[in-house]
């Protein structure tokens, strides 16, 4: 079985320590090094707004700082980190949230919208399938949906309306296997057949079948182990082959500018963009790595003592 060395570790720890925000760098600290978990929960709290919601860049290429349900998942997602840890901090920012959501803000009758249903995303750079879309405003999502409602169903007040609700959503789309995964909205991994994965075949955008499955504890694990060997060993080998966080090469941006044409005639690759990707390159390092402590792919014990 092919796992990650120490020798790999500590290089990457390295790009780690130079290039990651302090959210990245606090979980990083937290998860492999002993660090503190209360740390990792203030820099998270930093991107949450006055009404409880998450905004700013806490996605890495939508710099509205105005609260979402979708950016509010991928805060839930950064939460999940912190596993049963108990602590006042992490209960006002689960109140916080709920409060967010208890609003009604961007709630319809079948659900949330989604990341393209916010008209201020369009005031702060962002890349396209974050662009305001007014059908998908009028649009539940059903993986932001989904995601939501289990995290209201798990903390809110069960009197609550916002709790009614929930499992209402929660009924309306028990039959339907999509998800939002890895900040990817409707992944349905039924009509993507998973356990004929081929690298040559996968769309390089979609998360791979390994970030469905998350551990060797899942229901799924059995069926897809063949598929998540793939997918692990496909890891180990690119972070072996990562030495540094790469900026995209202006001949790259340029092609992507023109096979994605701005409506307003502007450019979707500025500044914000180039540290959002940047940002992205030590988010990845950061989870693949907590995969393969998950399925036992490293070659070390952790947690790594540091003076």
């Amino acid at each position: 079985m092919k796992k990650l060395s120490i020798d790999y570790f500590i290089r990457l720890r390295k790009l780690v320590y130079r290039n990651a925000r302090p959210l990245d760098f606090t979980k990083w600290k937290y998860l492999f090094e002993n660090g503190s978990c209360e740390d990792f929960l203030s820099v998270l709290s930093g991107y949450q707004n006055e009404d409880g919601g998450f905004g700013y860049n806490i996605e890495c290429n939508n710099w509205n700082p105005n609260s979402s349900p979708y950016t509010v998942c991928i805060a839930l997602d950064y939460l999940d980190t912190t596993s049963n840890y108990v602590s006042s901090t992490k209960d006002t920012i689960i109140m916080g949230i709920i409060k967010y959501l208890a609003s009604g803000i961007y709630l319809l009758e079948n659900g949330w919208v989604g990341m393209q249903g916010i008209p201020s995303n369009n005031d702060f750079a962002h890349l396209p399938w974050f662009h305001f879309d007014p059908k998908k405003a009028t649009e539940a999502d059903i993986g932001v949906t989904k995601r939501l409602s289990d995290f209201i169903l798990k903390y809110a007040d069960e009197s609550s309306d916002i709790y009614h609700k929930a499992v209402v959503l929660k009924d309306k789309y028990k039959l339907s296997g999509q998800i939002l995964l890895n900040g990817v909205p409707d992944y349905d991994p039924v009509s993507l057949e998973m356990k004929s994965f081929d690298p040559a075949t996968w769309p390089f955008w979609l998360p791979l079948p390994l970030y469905f499955v998350r551990s060797p504890k899942s229901k799924h694990y059995p069926e897809l182990k063949h598929v998540v060997d793939i997918n692990l060993d496909s890891i180990i080998n690119a972070l072996q082959n990562t030495n540094e966080i790469q900026l995209a090469p202006e001949e790259e941006l340029n092609a992507f500018e023109q096979n994605n044409p701005h409506p307003d005639g502007k450019r979707w690759c500025v500044a914000e963009q180039a540290i959002g990707n940047y940002y992205w390159g030590t988010h990845n390092i950061t989870s693949n790595l907590d995969i393969l402590r998950k399925f036992d792919r490293l070659d070390f014990h952790l947690p790594i003592r540091t003076k």
